[in-house]
């Protein structure tokens, strides 16, 4: 009863790799509509028709650069974690 308690607390390998992604996806969606309605308000507001729209479009397109750019660091830092943790065996002192 004990080890199925554990199992079911645990995720899966791929269930914890798969949230960053999905965080960044979200993030993203919600960066690109939040900068293109801003662009397009503005638009509606100083009579030009797709000018700041575009430029929403735009900067959403780099915030979802800088956030691909802060999960790639994330991945590979936590990469470089699990390969140094490999590298040390269990009875070896903490450095």
């Amino acid at each position: 009863m004990l080890n199925r308690k554990k199992e079911e607390e645990a995720p899966p390998a791929n269930q914890q790799r798969g949230g960053p992604a999905v965080g960044f996806g979200t993030s993203f969606a919600v960066g690109m509509a939040v900068f293109a309605l801003g662009g397009h308000w503005l638009d509606k507001k100083t009579g030009r028709e797709s000018f700041f729209t575009l430029i929403g479009i735009g900067l959403g397109l780099l915030y979802g650069a800088w956030e691909l750019w802060k999960l790639i660091a994330m991945t590979n830092e936590q990469a470089k974690r699990e390969a140094k943790n490999k590298e040390q065996p269990p009875d070896a002192p903490l450095q």
